[in-house]
Parts: structure tokens; sequence; C-alpha cells
């Protein structure tokens, strides 16, 4: 179970969508938190919704990740196909805990007229408008406001007729603040703490952010659930206690957040990585490691880290030993290599049980990974096998899901 206080997950979340691209960073949360200032203005919405609402919008861009890694925040927003807030509809009612809100990402980008013809609650309807609002306001910030704050009121005062017929909502100095990310931060940061969220809803906010990375690529979109499994299933062998069994999980979860930050090119390639391409890909690990360093415990952040550590010192990012690296550890990175050998990669196609496990031997007789491990695995080797398939199969049939109903809706337009 996840065990994180909700200040330290949405640390992990902000900091992870931040690092998609330099022009993004503080847009979700600049936009979060305006609408989150109308909608308490507003008196509508209760503390519940509003919380929600605020997770929801956090992710409101998170259709982008599908295409392409350094996108344009400027050419994304005046993007009038919106095939991204379709994605990214898609996308948080599979996996978001809120999915009830999901439909705000889905129409973000649409008119007051299309807004009109849904059958969305009037509430729900106020709030697309909002976000539309604040997102070309921090559009309009972005591209021509940091120095003129005044030209961004204007702008909202502008955009914003007939929205609040109670006159103007937000006060200048609120505008002001959109250039103080940490104090935005700080002010979200206040919502979110004290928000009842559940172990599932927690696993599932993390699950959104894992999958969101996953499913950049068709090659890396079953890898964490695959690994995760395979994780849990050797804790579970060696009959570890359930904190432990919960350190793994987690870790488990969260070792590749840092692939946020690859070009999509590397992870799809079809062959060898070159030098260069090979170091960006490794430096995952320490991007993983920037992201979650203070937010998490340190069994879990070196759980996540040290998956590409080996026995024998030749693994990376710092060439750990044996003595090193714990059990924990050590499972972590064997359920890495089985996620990894029963998947199909760009550069390979899935291997069958006996072609991993002559894999696994292999390094296991080199000394790279844990004889202790591999024997647990051995022993338990077509359970571990089919559960790992079955969970791959799993989040396959999610993400076909996703994709076909992507393109049933942008017919004929598809890219």
């Amino acid at each position: 179970m996840v065990q994180l206080s909700n200040e330290n997950l949405y640390e992990i979340i902000t900091r992870s969508l931040n690092r998609v691209n330099d022009l993004v960073v503080g847009h979700g949360e600049r936009v979060a938190y305006a609408l989150m200032r109308l909608m308490e203005q507003d008196g509508r919405f209760s503390e519940e919704e509003i919380g929600q609402i605020v997770w929801t919008v956090l992710f409101h861009d998170i259709g982008s990740f599908r295409k392409t890694d350094t996108w344009n925040l400027l050419q994304l927003e005046n993007d009038t196909s919106d095939l991204h807030t379709i994605y990214g509809f898609l996308f948080l009612k599979t996996f978001f805990p809120f999915s009830q809100y999901a439909p705000i990402i889905e129409y973000h980008h649409a008119t007051d007229e299309e807004i009109a013809r849904t059958d969305l609650d009037e509430k729900i309807k106020w709030v697309v408008k909002c976000l539309r609002l604040v997102n070309e306001t921090d559009l309009f910030f972005v591209s021509h406001g940091r120095r003129n704050m005044d030209a961004v009121r204007a702008f909202f005062q502008k955009e914003s007729q007939g929205l609040f017929p109670e006159g103007e909502p937000l006060e200048i100095a609120e505008f002001s603040v959109m250039r103080d990310i940490d104090t935005i931060h700080s002010l979200l940061l206040e919502r979110v703490r004290k928000q009842p969220l559940g172990t599932g809803e927690k696993e599932a906010l993390l699950r959104t952010l894992v999958c969101s990375i996953d499913f950049r690529s068709h090659y890396t979109a079953l890898h964490c659930s695959m690994m995760v499994r395979a994780s849990d299933m050797l804790a579970d062998g060696f009959g570890l206690e359930q904190k432990v069994k919960d350190q793994i999980h987690i870790g488990a979860m969260l070792h590749d957040l840092g692939k946020i930050a690859i070009p999509l090119e590397i992870l799809e390639c079809p062959g060898k990585l070159d030098g260069r391409s090979w170091e960006i890909m490794k430096s995952h690990v320490m991007i993983t490691e920037d992201i979650l360093k203070g937010y998490v415990s340190d069994e879990i952040l070196q759980i996540a880290i040290r998956h590409h550590e080996t026995l024998d010192g030749s693994g990376y990012p710092r060439g750990l030993r044996a003595e090193d690296l714990t059990l924990p550890q050590r499972i972590v990175a064997v359920g890495d290599i089985v996620s990894a050998l029963s998947e199909e990669r760009s550069y390979k196609q899935a291997f069958p049980l006996h072609e991993v496990m002559n894999i696994i031997n292999q390094m296991c007789s080199a000394g790279k990974i844990c004889p202790k491990v591999v024997k647990m695995l051995e022993d338990n080797c077509d359970a571990i096998y089919q559960a790992v398939l079955e969970e791959g199969l799993n989040t396959a049939e999610a993400f076909e899901h996703i994709y076909a109903e992507y393109y049933a809706l942008v017919q004929p337009d598809v890219e």
C-alpha cells in the first residue's frame, strides 16, 4: 500500500511533470492555483470538490505526453485540433482516481457553444470555462506578460466577460503571484495537505503519473506494471515483513520516473544506442533520484534508483557492489530484468519463459545479480511468469482501449 503523505505525493507528481520541458515548469500549478481561487470565491464547491479538481487540473496537459518530448507550450495550447485534450480525457477516465472530472480536461479548449451542447452539470460547465480562461491567461503571461502584470490582468478581464456576473473575482495581487511559483506551490500544498486521500486514491494518482510516462511509447507501456508484479511476488516468496514489502512495491512503481525526461527517439531506438544516447538513457536514474529525494524514505529511494546496479560493480549509475546492495534492492533489480525480458521492446520480441530463465541464470553466473533472488525466481518461475504476463495483458488492454477510443473520436483527423 502507498504510505506517502499528501504533501510528498504532491511534490513527486509536480516535480515529475516539471521535468517534461523547461517551458512548462510551473504551468500546471499556476493554472491549478488560479482555478482553485475562482472556485473558492464562487461558493458552490465543497472543499472535497475543490481538492479533487485541483489534482485533475495539475494533469490537464497529460495528453501531450503521447506524441512528443519537447513540446512547445505556446504551440500546444494554440493547437486547434485539441487532440491532446481528447487523449488526456481518455487517459484520466481510465486511471485517475477522480475520473468524474476527466471531462474538464476534454473540453478545456472548447468554445462556449460546444460546452453548452454537452450534458455536463452546470457547475462543471462553469469550471471548464474557467479552466480555459486561466489556461489562456497563463499562456499570455508566459509569452507576453511576465514583466507587465497589468497587461495580464487586462487580458483576463477581456477574456472573462460574462463569466463572472458579480464582477472581477481576482485582485491584481493574485495576478502578481503568478510570478512567484514558490508561493503558488505553498498555497496549493496547504490545499492538498488537508484533503482526505485514501491509500487507494494515492496509489491511483501515482499510477496515473507512472502510466503517463510508460504510455508515451508502445514499447514501454507495459513495463512498470509487469516489473511491480514480479517484484511483489519475489518479496512475498521471501516472507518479508509488510513494511519492507510496501517499500519494495513503491520503489518498484517509481523506479523509472526519470524517463519522463528521456527523448522518445531514444526510448524507441530499434538498435543499440550510441555513446551519447546511452548516457542520456542512463541519466533517467539520476533524474528519478532528483525527483524523489526528500519525498520518500531513504529505503524506498535506494530501491528505486539501484535497479541497474550489479553485484560485481559494473552497473550504473554509481557502480555499487554486492556489499552495498540490500535484499529489497536486489529483488527489484531482478524484477526489472524479468519484466524487460518478458515484454516486447523496440529492439526485440518478448522472450518465452525458458529463454528468460536462461538469460537470468547467465547473468547470475557472471556475478551480476543475486543468487538467492534467482533461486527464488527459479522455484516459482511458472507462477511469476504467468502473473507478469497477465499483468502485462491487463495493461495492454487498457493501452489499446484508450487508443481505440482516441482514434474513433479523432477520425478522420488521425495524425
